[in-house]
């Protein structure tokens, strides 16, 4: 019997390509020299727009499924679905600083005086001595990944009442697959340990969010994890 690739297949491995390739060549001008690997993870660059692009995307994909809640009246997966939107614009929005480089918008003076890159966004604020960058979207956002990407699956798996949550919201699991391609590919960014390699983590997990919301997994070892 034949197997036939689907253009889900098609599309992961072209992302994962995208994923790969850029982490690869940064790793190699990283060893090269600082300015060459810059050029990778520079302001507007291809990566920071990559990123931008897979977070805008997974916003459109659950802005259908939404609607697709709201029309069977499920509240609960709508009001996810709808929630996962309003963060993917903001991610999306914050990423390119809402544009302001793009349409050369200068910036006020709050943020003059309280972004450290002196643009308009929140992630790259420091109010009273805390970034927020650092609390909020590096060690908040850590925590909350490894329990979505390691965890979240098995509790799902093993806990009937998580179980039900997942299926009630319609929260998408990650695939095996998914989470290898995080790991290795963020193994290989901490090992340039340049500034700026954080712009590779972001265009990772943003490819690999991306992968998930577009085909989550259906159930773990048979236990069904999803429904339509």
């Amino acid at each position: 019997m034949k197997k036939y690739i689907t253009w889900i297949t098609i599309v992961d491995i072209l992302v994962y390509v995208v994923i790969f390739s850029f982490v690869i060549v940064a790793k190699i001008r990283g060893m090269e020299s600082y300015e060459s690997f810059r050029e990778i993870v520079k302001e507007d660059g291809v990566v920071e727009y990559l990123t931008a692009l897979f977070l805008f995307v997974c916003a459109i994909i659950y802005v259908f499924k939404a609607a697709k809640a709201i029309r069977a009246h499920n509240g609960k997966q709508a009001f996810f679905a709808i929630m996962v939107v309003l963060v993917f614009i903001f991610g999306a929005g914050e990423e390119i600083s809402w544009g302001q480089r793009l349409f050369g918008i200068e910036t006020s003076d709050y943020f003059m005086e309280n972004n450290y890159q002196k643009e308009t966004n929140l992630h790259n604020l420091k109010i009273g001595g805390v970034d927020l960058n650092i609390l909020i979207f590096s060690q908040l956002m850590f925590v909350v990944l490894v329990f979505y990407f390691v965890f979240l699956g098995l509790l799902a798996w093993k806990s009937k009442g998580i179980r039900k949550l997942v299926l009630d919201f319609g929260v998408p699991i990650p695939r095996l697959h998914h989470v290898i391609v995080l790991l290795l590919s963020n193994y290989i960014v901490t090992t340039i340990s340049l500034v700026k390699e954080s712009e590779l983590h972001e265009m990772a997990l943003t490819g690999v969010l991306f992968l998930v919301f577009l085909n989550p997994a259906k159930s773990i070892k048979g236990v069904k994890l999803f429904r339509e």
